[in-house]
């Protein structure tokens, strides 16, 4: 008799399982019912973030990874424009060729511009100087036909972790000024910020090819272990011969709570930004 209250207990608790699991996969089909599928550029690395006044073939240069729902077997090719000003032109269009398999098993390529096709493009001859920002948009298409660019990435997309932001910005630079430039850093939440801060990339001189990052937990001292981090300053020193220095914004996953203020050695105020955008930052103090 023992026996068979086992058996009879088994099976109603097997029906209980079943029914559960049922039940689930049908809450499942619910919310993912009426879903579709997107494709992201992920920004692996800007090699080179800004241009060089006195040089035409100074690029921009971006490493991106494509990612769609068949694991790159959707990409067809990707457009890239160049913009100053409201206006905007088409540069170059890069195949799914030129692509090659990255070391996550996606498609991987590095998208440039020069300063000389930027200019071209937009016909503005020998009309742009120092401090003169262009945007870099790339439209990613798929072989269904569909496409995505800038207007189709979220919040979510531009940030530190995933990184699609679909367009970035390059200024054109000049020799700077040595000296200690200082960066004022803000949290409005006082967590810190969620990304790698700002990258400083320096171009000529004893410091040539260095990469800086410049982070405000990195550079915070004191305080608690959390929700202390609402400020912190940091000194970025440009030595004597340096021709020049990019600076770049990588994004943060919170970018709302993010600011931060850059001087030049004479404390004069280069830069004030307030909810950044990823992309180059224009640092100008010219010799």
């Amino acid at each position: 008799m023992k026996n068979q209250l086992n058996k009879i207990v088994l099976l109603l608790l097997s029906v209980i399982v079943i029914s559960s699991c049922e039940s689930e996969d049908k809450a499942i089909d619910q919310v993912f019912d009426g879903v579709s599928y997107g494709a992201v550029l992920r920004k692996l690395e800007i090699t080179s973030g800004s241009y060089n006044l006195s040089d035409l073939n100074s690029a921009f240069t971006v490493v991106v990874e494509e990612q769609d729902e068949e694991y790159g077997a959707l990409l067809s090719e990707v457009d890239v424009y160049v913009s100053k000003g409201g206006n905007e032109a088409m540069v170059s269009t890069v195949p799914a060729s030129a692509f090659s398999i990255g070391d996550k098993g996606l498609p991987v390529t590095s998208i440039s511009v020069t300063l000389g096709e930027a200019l071209t493009a937009l016909g503005l001859g020998s009309n742009y100087g120092v401090g003169d920002v262009f945007g870099i948009r790339l439209s990613l298409k798929l072989t269904d036909g569909r496409e995505f660019s800038a207007a189709s990435a979220s919040g979510s997309l531009q940030g530190s972790y995933f990184a699609s932001p679909f367009f970035y910005t390059s200024a054109i630079l000049c020799t700077p000024k040595p000296g200690d430039y200082v960066v004022d850093m803000q949290d409005s939440y006082g967590d810190g910020w969620q990304g790698d801060g700002i990258k400083v990339t320096f171009d000529g001189g004893p410091r040539d090819g260095e990469e800086v990052f410049i982070d405000m937990l990195s550079s915070y001292s004191g305080g608690p272990a959390c929700c202390g981090w609402t400020d912190s300053t940091d000194t970025l020193t440009v030595p004597a011969g340096t021709e020049g220095f990019a600076w770049e914004y990588t994004g943060d996953s919170y970018p709302g709570e993010v600011s931060f203020q850059i001087y030049a050695p004479d404390g004069t105020q280069l830069l004030s930004a307030a909810n950044p955008a990823p992309g180059s930052l224009t640092i100008l103090n010219c010799l």
